[in-house]
Protein backbone atom coordinates (compact mmCIF):
# COMPACT_ATOMS: atom_id res chain seq x y z
CA UNK A 1 0.00 0.00 0.00
CA UNK A 2 3.19 2.49 -0.46
CA UNK A 3 2.36 5.40 -1.44
CA UNK A 4 4.27 8.68 -2.66
CA UNK A 5 7.60 9.22 -1.32
CA UNK A 6 7.36 6.43 1.20
CA UNK A 7 10.66 5.00 2.58
CA UNK A 8 11.40 1.25 1.74
CA UNK A 9 10.61 -1.04 5.02
CA UNK A 10 13.97 -2.80 4.62
CA UNK A 11 17.06 -2.42 2.04
CA UNK A 12 19.24 -5.07 1.18
CA UNK A 13 22.79 -3.58 0.44
CA UNK A 14 26.22 -3.58 1.15
CA UNK A 15 29.25 -5.21 0.57
CA UNK A 16 28.44 -8.44 2.17
CA UNK A 17 25.75 -8.88 0.38
CA UNK A 18 27.95 -8.99 -2.92
CA UNK A 19 25.03 -7.14 -5.07
CA UNK A 20 26.39 -4.72 -8.22
CA UNK A 21 24.89 -2.66 -10.29
CA UNK A 22 23.06 -3.51 -13.56
CA UNK A 23 20.57 -5.57 -11.91
CA UNK A 24 17.21 -5.85 -14.43
CA UNK A 25 15.47 -8.70 -12.86
CA UNK A 26 15.12 -10.52 -9.96
CA UNK A 27 12.54 -13.60 -8.78
CA UNK A 28 11.27 -14.75 -5.62
CA UNK A 29 10.34 -18.50 -4.21
CA UNK A 30 7.21 -18.08 -2.20
CA UNK A 31 7.34 -21.70 -1.10
CA UNK A 32 11.40 -21.35 0.65
CA UNK A 33 10.88 -17.73 1.46
CA UNK A 34 13.96 -16.75 -0.69
CA UNK A 35 14.42 -14.01 -3.04
CA UNK A 36 16.90 -14.21 -6.08
CA UNK A 37 18.76 -11.71 -7.32
CA UNK A 38 21.65 -11.49 -10.50
CA UNK A 39 25.17 -10.61 -10.24
CA UNK A 40 26.22 -9.90 -13.65
CA UNK A 41 29.37 -8.53 -13.22
CA UNK A 42 30.15 -11.21 -11.27
CA UNK A 43 28.69 -13.93 -13.71
CA UNK A 44 26.79 -15.31 -10.28
CA UNK A 45 23.17 -15.27 -9.79
CA UNK A 46 22.79 -14.74 -5.42
CA UNK A 47 19.83 -15.98 -2.98
CA UNK A 48 18.96 -14.04 -0.10
CA UNK A 49 16.30 -14.66 3.11
CA UNK A 50 12.80 -13.04 2.03
CA UNK A 51 13.45 -11.40 5.63
CA UNK A 52 16.80 -10.29 4.70
CA UNK A 53 17.66 -6.33 5.45
CA UNK A 54 20.75 -4.26 5.09
CA UNK A 55 24.19 -5.88 4.99
CA UNK A 56 23.29 -9.36 4.84
CA UNK A 57 25.58 -11.89 2.77
CA UNK A 58 23.42 -13.99 0.47
CA UNK A 59 22.50 -17.50 1.61
CA UNK A 60 23.85 -19.17 -1.54
CA UNK A 61 25.66 -17.99 -4.53
CA UNK A 62 25.60 -19.71 -8.40
CA UNK A 63 29.32 -19.27 -9.55
CA UNK A 64 31.59 -20.75 -11.45
CA UNK A 65 32.62 -22.29 -14.82
CA UNK A 66 30.39 -24.97 -14.75
CA UNK A 67 27.40 -22.65 -14.15
CA UNK A 68 28.08 -21.29 -17.85
CA UNK A 69 27.02 -18.03 -16.86
CA UNK A 70 28.20 -14.76 -18.67
CA UNK A 71 26.84 -11.57 -17.68
CA UNK A 72 23.41 -12.57 -16.47
CA UNK A 73 20.66 -10.26 -16.43
CA UNK A 74 17.50 -11.24 -15.25
CA UNK A 75 16.18 -14.49 -13.03
CA UNK A 76 12.54 -16.22 -13.08
CA UNK A 77 10.96 -19.07 -11.05
CA UNK A 78 9.05 -21.58 -11.59
CA UNK A 79 7.14 -22.57 -8.65
CA UNK A 80 6.01 -25.89 -10.10
CA UNK A 81 8.87 -27.51 -11.35
CA UNK A 82 10.81 -25.82 -8.74
CA UNK A 83 13.60 -24.16 -11.32
CA UNK A 84 15.18 -21.35 -12.03
CA UNK A 85 15.70 -19.84 -14.81
CA UNK A 86 19.16 -17.47 -16.03
CA UNK A 87 19.01 -15.51 -18.95
CA UNK A 88 22.28 -14.19 -20.15
CA UNK A 89 22.28 -10.78 -22.27
CA UNK A 90 25.46 -11.14 -23.54
CA UNK A 91 26.05 -14.33 -24.05
CA UNK A 92 22.34 -14.80 -25.15
CA UNK A 93 21.82 -17.75 -23.19
CA UNK A 94 19.10 -19.19 -21.14
CA UNK A 95 20.61 -21.69 -18.42
CA UNK A 96 18.49 -23.71 -16.20
CA UNK A 97 18.99 -24.74 -12.50
CA UNK A 98 17.45 -26.26 -9.50
CA UNK A 99 16.20 -24.03 -6.73
CA UNK A 100 18.27 -24.67 -4.36
CA UNK A 101 21.43 -25.11 -6.37
CA UNK A 102 24.64 -23.98 -5.06
CA UNK A 103 27.99 -22.99 -5.84
CA UNK A 104 29.93 -24.03 -9.05
CA UNK A 105 27.19 -26.57 -10.60
CA UNK A 106 26.34 -27.42 -13.97
CA UNK A 107 22.57 -26.25 -15.55
CA UNK A 108 20.58 -29.17 -15.53
CA UNK A 109 19.47 -27.54 -19.46
CA UNK A 110 21.21 -24.73 -21.60
CA UNK A 111 19.41 -22.95 -24.65
CA UNK A 112 22.11 -21.74 -26.57
CA UNK A 113 23.39 -21.28 -30.06
CA UNK A 114 22.25 -19.40 -33.43
CA UNK A 115 19.06 -21.73 -34.32
CA UNK A 116 17.49 -20.30 -30.35
CA UNK A 117 17.73 -16.39 -32.48
CA UNK A 118 18.73 -15.35 -28.89
CA UNK A 119 19.34 -11.92 -28.57
CA UNK A 120 18.64 -9.13 -26.29
CA UNK A 121 17.32 -11.71 -23.62
CA UNK A 122 15.76 -10.23 -20.48
CA UNK A 123 12.42 -10.89 -19.31
CA UNK A 124 11.09 -15.28 -19.08
CA UNK A 125 9.09 -17.23 -17.78
CA UNK A 126 7.13 -20.41 -17.51
CA UNK A 127 3.78 -21.24 -18.44
CA UNK A 128 2.94 -24.89 -16.79
CA UNK A 129 -0.19 -25.38 -18.28
CA UNK A 130 0.84 -25.04 -22.24
CA UNK A 131 4.51 -26.37 -20.78
CA UNK A 132 5.88 -23.46 -23.18
CA UNK A 133 8.83 -21.05 -22.29
CA UNK A 134 8.10 -17.45 -22.78
CA UNK A 135 11.29 -15.24 -23.64
CA UNK A 136 11.56 -11.52 -24.40
CA UNK A 137 13.86 -11.32 -27.17
CA UNK A 138 15.35 -8.20 -29.09
CA UNK A 139 11.98 -6.87 -30.51
CA UNK A 140 9.98 -10.15 -29.91
CA UNK A 141 8.85 -13.09 -28.12
CA UNK A 142 9.87 -16.08 -28.50
CA UNK A 143 7.94 -19.66 -27.32
CA UNK A 144 10.52 -22.57 -26.47
CA UNK A 145 9.23 -26.08 -24.52
CA UNK A 146 9.73 -25.99 -21.75
CA UNK A 147 12.10 -28.59 -21.51
CA UNK A 148 14.00 -27.84 -24.43
CA UNK A 149 17.94 -28.01 -24.18
CA UNK A 150 21.36 -27.00 -26.41
CA UNK A 151 20.27 -25.26 -29.90
CA UNK A 152 17.29 -25.26 -30.93
CA UNK A 153 14.61 -23.31 -32.62
CA UNK A 154 12.06 -21.11 -31.12
CA UNK A 155 8.30 -23.26 -31.72
CA UNK A 156 6.72 -19.75 -31.77
CA UNK A 157 6.96 -16.12 -31.76
CA UNK A 158 4.97 -12.91 -31.33
CA UNK A 159 6.28 -10.20 -33.46
CA UNK A 160 5.69 -7.35 -36.06
CA UNK A 161 4.27 -4.11 -35.91
CA UNK A 162 0.51 -4.00 -34.65
CA UNK A 163 2.60 -6.09 -31.57
CA UNK A 164 3.76 -2.65 -30.73
CA UNK A 165 7.02 -4.80 -29.52
CA UNK A 166 9.74 -2.38 -30.62
CA UNK A 167 13.92 -2.33 -29.29
CA UNK A 168 14.61 -4.58 -26.38
CA UNK A 169 11.38 -5.22 -23.97
CA UNK A 170 12.21 -6.44 -20.39
CA UNK A 171 10.62 -8.01 -18.13
CA UNK A 172 8.00 -10.62 -18.64
CA UNK A 173 5.81 -12.25 -15.95
CA UNK A 174 3.24 -15.45 -17.04
CA UNK A 175 0.32 -16.24 -14.93
CA UNK A 176 -2.56 -18.38 -16.34
CA UNK A 177 -1.19 -18.47 -19.87
CA UNK A 178 -1.48 -14.98 -20.23
CA UNK A 179 2.22 -13.05 -20.90
CA UNK A 180 2.50 -9.93 -19.38
CA UNK A 181 5.33 -7.33 -21.12
CA UNK A 182 7.43 -4.50 -20.11
CA UNK A 183 7.54 -3.19 -23.72
CA UNK A 184 10.07 -1.00 -23.32
CA UNK A 185 10.65 0.67 -26.40
CA UNK A 186 13.57 2.38 -24.89
CA UNK A 187 16.14 2.68 -27.59
CA UNK A 188 13.91 5.46 -29.04
CA UNK A 189 15.98 7.64 -26.47
CA UNK A 190 14.63 10.81 -28.57
CA UNK A 191 11.36 11.24 -26.86
CA UNK A 192 9.99 13.54 -29.88
CA UNK A 193 10.97 10.85 -33.14
CA UNK A 194 7.71 10.52 -34.02
CA UNK A 195 6.55 13.81 -34.07
CA UNK A 196 6.22 16.12 -37.42
CA UNK A 197 7.07 20.22 -36.81
CA UNK A 198 3.72 22.12 -37.40
CA UNK A 199 4.32 25.55 -39.73
CA UNK A 200 6.01 28.09 -37.58
CA UNK A 201 7.46 25.75 -35.18
CA UNK A 202 11.09 25.58 -34.28
CA UNK A 203 11.15 22.48 -32.09
CA UNK A 204 8.86 20.28 -30.74
CA UNK A 205 6.37 20.88 -27.88
CA UNK A 206 7.22 20.33 -24.61
CA UNK A 207 5.13 16.80 -24.82
CA UNK A 208 6.96 13.74 -24.75
CA UNK A 209 3.14 11.93 -25.08
CA UNK A 210 3.48 12.82 -28.96
CA UNK A 211 6.22 9.96 -29.59
CA UNK A 212 3.97 7.06 -31.10
CA UNK A 213 6.82 4.53 -30.21
CA UNK A 214 6.75 4.73 -26.00
CA UNK A 215 6.77 1.69 -23.99
CA UNK A 216 3.71 0.13 -22.78
CA UNK A 217 2.87 -2.87 -20.66
CA UNK A 218 0.99 -5.28 -23.26
CA UNK A 219 -0.68 -8.33 -22.46
CA UNK A 220 -0.44 -11.58 -24.63
CA UNK A 221 -1.99 -15.02 -24.56
CA UNK A 222 0.73 -17.79 -24.49
CA UNK A 223 -0.57 -19.51 -27.70
CA UNK A 224 -0.79 -16.07 -29.63
CA UNK A 225 1.51 -16.15 -32.96
CA UNK A 226 2.90 -14.15 -35.30
CA UNK A 227 1.92 -10.33 -35.89
CA UNK A 228 -0.76 -10.01 -33.00
CA UNK A 229 -1.48 -6.75 -31.26
CA UNK A 230 -2.19 -7.11 -27.31
CA UNK A 231 -5.18 -7.96 -25.72
CA UNK A 232 -4.61 -5.54 -23.01
CA UNK A 233 -2.69 -2.91 -22.50
CA UNK A 234 -1.47 0.06 -20.37
CA UNK A 235 0.10 3.46 -21.95
CA UNK A 236 -0.23 6.78 -22.27
CA UNK A 237 -0.64 10.03 -20.25
CA UNK A 238 -2.70 9.10 -17.42
CA UNK A 239 -0.06 6.11 -16.77
CA UNK A 240 2.98 8.40 -16.37
CA UNK A 241 5.13 5.67 -18.23
CA UNK A 242 7.44 6.17 -20.54
CA UNK A 243 9.85 3.48 -20.82
CA UNK A 244 8.55 0.57 -18.75
CA UNK A 245 11.21 -1.73 -17.99
CA UNK A 246 10.46 -3.78 -14.25
CA UNK A 247 6.76 -5.81 -14.19
CA UNK A 248 5.51 -7.77 -11.24
CA UNK A 249 2.10 -9.13 -10.79
CA UNK A 250 -0.70 -9.51 -7.38
CA UNK A 251 -3.03 -11.30 -9.13
CA UNK A 252 -4.71 -12.01 -5.55
CA UNK A 253 -5.68 -8.29 -5.24
CA UNK A 254 -5.70 -7.76 -9.35
CA UNK A 255 -2.65 -5.40 -9.44
CA UNK A 256 0.32 -4.46 -11.93
CA UNK A 257 3.14 -2.72 -10.47
CA UNK A 258 5.28 -1.24 -13.10
CA UNK A 259 9.13 0.54 -12.57
CA UNK A 260 9.80 2.99 -15.75
CA UNK A 261 13.45 3.89 -16.61
CA UNK A 262 12.63 7.56 -17.60
CA UNK A 263 10.76 8.08 -14.40
CA UNK A 264 12.65 6.67 -11.92
CA UNK A 265 9.33 5.71 -10.18
CA UNK A 266 7.39 2.71 -9.37
CA UNK A 267 3.72 3.05 -10.27
CA UNK A 268 0.78 -0.06 -9.10
CA UNK A 269 -1.99 -0.36 -11.39
CA UNK A 270 -5.29 -1.93 -10.80
CA UNK A 271 -6.52 -4.44 -13.31
CA UNK A 272 -8.59 -7.05 -12.19
CA UNK A 273 -9.75 -7.52 -15.67
CA UNK A 274 -6.21 -8.13 -17.00
CA UNK A 275 -6.17 -11.71 -14.37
Amino acid sequence: MANGTAAPERVISGAATKLSRTVHGIAYDAEHDEIYAPNPLADAVLVFRGAANGNEPPIRVIQGPNTRLVVPHAVSFDPEHRELLVASLSNRTIAVFPWNASGNVSPVRYISGPKTRLGHVVGLGVDSASNLLAVANSEEILMFNRTDNGDVEPVAQIKGPHTGIGDEPWELQVYKSRIFLATSNHLHTNLYSGVTLKDGYTKPPEDPWLNPELGFIGVWNIRDRGDVPPHAIIKGPFSQILHPTGLALNPKDGEIYVTDSIRNGLFTFLVPDFF
